[in-house]
């Protein structure tokens, strides 16, 4: 008997097929190896994790345990994450094509902000940053809040939003991507970036920072387009954003991966092999070597997509 296949996140429509499944024990092991510590708590004794692709072409996971603060708090301290995206914000290329689309004057709310990096790009607008699990001692300007909590009191208030690498990270898209619409005033502006598949991101074989509970869904501008009609808005352009320094690290490392895990008949992203946690810890420490004194390789393809959209207006 066939497995039945779970509703994509944004149409609601059975997914298209099923990708490959991972055991739940398999992925908790190389989370504790990373040092994440124990995340059992999150899967709900779920015995497999299992990647579907939809019509769509957006990819997602089942089930799809989302990080609490405690996970992010351990990981992005471990990995640096936050001072390694603050270091290159000038020249963060989602930053820069947003900025674009951004007029003078405009009240602007940027969702899961961390240090709120992309006010340096909006000197002529008044910015808000909105992240609960922001670090202690940023500007007045971020607001310890979740996007729920805001909402119940800032609904309409807002000229643009954006989130840039947060949708992926939550269990329900399509509710988060309505959360920030209703906080637009009519005809404002919505922007969401988004992990990019097939990309260099998603061609290195176990790296978890593409696997729950960090990242639940990976993205396609097909998905875009599927989530832009599912809210109702307009999109104004959807685009793969080149690649930015502060993404070096992922393009070193997939560059020196001797393994590649890419679609075809053979396809499969996590999986307990020992060449593949050997090839990752080498081309991470090779990587890691590489980065400071090198730019991404030349030529490197985008590993995210950008929505701009439109709400109705009123």
């Amino acid at each position: 008997m066939s497995e039945a296949l779970p509703p994509c996140p944004i149409t609601g429509r059975p997914a298209r097929r099923r990708v490959h499944g991972v055991s739940t024990r398999a992925l908790l092991a190389m989370w504790r190896a990373a040092g994440a510590g124990d995340l059992g708590h999150l899967f709900a004794d779920a015995p497999q994790v299992v990647l579907y692709e939809s019509d769509s072409g957006l990819h997602f996971f089942a089930p799809r345990p989302a990080g609490d603060a405690d996970f992010y708090r351990r990981f992005y301290a471990t990995h640096a994450v936050h001072a390694t995206l603050s270091a290159h914000s000038q020249a963060r290329r989602e930053f820069v094509n947003a900025a674009r689309h951004i007029a003078a004057g405009s009240l602007v709310l940027d969702v899961g902000c961390g240090s709120g990096a992309f006010r340096e790009h909006l000197p002529q607008c008044t910015y808000r940053g909105l992240d609960p699990f922001a670090e202690p001692g940023l500007a007045a300007d971020v607001i310890r809040q979740s996007l729920a909590e805001h909402l119940h009191e800032a609904r309409g208030r807002y000229d643009v939003v954006t989130a840039f690498q947060v949708i992926e990270h939550v269990a329900e898209p399509l509710d988060f991507a309505r959360q920030l619409l209703a906080l637009l005033r009519p005809g404002g502006t919505l922007i969401i970036g988004a992990p990019l598949h097939p990309s260099p991101l998603t061609e290195i074989p176990n790296f978890l920072f593409n696997a729950p509970p960090h990242h639940l869904t990976w993205w396609t501008a097909g998905a875009c387009r599927a989530l832009a009609e599912a809210i109702g808005v307009e999109p104004l352009e959807i685009a793969e954003v080149p690649a930015s320094p502060h993404e070096a690290i992922v393009y070193w490392m997939n560059r020196f991966s001797l393994l590649r895990a890419r679609p075809g008949p053979d396809e499969r992203y996590l999986a307990h092999r020992w060449g593949w946690h050997l090839n990752l810890v080498v081309s991470y420490l090779l990587a890691r070597l590489a980065t400071p004194v090198l730019p991404p390789p030349q030529g490197g393809r985008p590993c995210n997509v950008m929505l701009v959209a439109r709400s109705r207006p009123g």
